[in-house]
């Protein structure tokens, strides 16, 4: 008797709806939730994307304008640094000014340590020309400049997306010193 008491209170538990809508708004609730941080991860790394985009122009451009007769007067160069950019308006531009200058552009979302350029002279200023002809010096009227930026995005730092590897981004600009 004792056990059919305890079979029938067990069964009238198991077929009583009272709490299904706690359960179901919690269902409901991390699907949902799941999907608004999946949406916003997708929309900041399309965001990076793009940055990475524009950095590698922008760069490319910086490096254009301030080639090797960009200072007619002033034989120096920027030496700028990329904590505080701050530049000379009439200095020939190096590998390492155009990475801080690179770097400067970054806005909020992006980690300005996660963004770089192939820094090397011979990367950046390859020293020929559209034709591929060698020309001298490798910054001069002429030749091309060639900015390729990296950045390295990382997801969310939440429990379940830790596991997702970081993405590597990048992009390329090539253009000719035109003055």
């Amino acid at each position: 008797m004792k056990r059919r008491n305890y079979a029938r209170q067990i069964f009238r538990l198991i077929r009583e709806e009272s709490g299904a809508e706690m359960v179901e708004f919690a269902v409901s609730a991390l699907l949902l939730m799941t999907l608004l941080l999946g949406t916003m991860g997708f929309a900041l790394a399309m965001y990076s994307y793009h940055f990475v985009s524009s950095a590698a122009q922008q760069g490319m451009r910086f490096a254009i304008v301030r080639g090797q007769t960009w200072s007619k007067n002033v034989a120096a160069d920027c030496s700028t640094s990329s904590t505080n950019f701050a530049m000379a308006y009439n200095c020939t531009a190096s590998a390492s000014d155009i990475q801080n200058y690179v770097q400067s552009l970054a806005t909020a979302g992006i980690n300005p340590s996660n963004v770089t350029i192939n820094t090397s002279s011979s990367y950046v200023w390859p020293g020929t020309t559209p034709d591929g002809a060698v020309c001298s010096p490798a910054n001069s009227q002429g030749c091309l400049v060639k900015v390729t930026v990296s950045y390295t995005f990382n997801y969310f730092h939440l429990y379940f997306l830790q596991k997702l590897p970081a993405l590597s981004m990048s992009a390329t600009s090539e253009g000719v010193i035109l003055q």
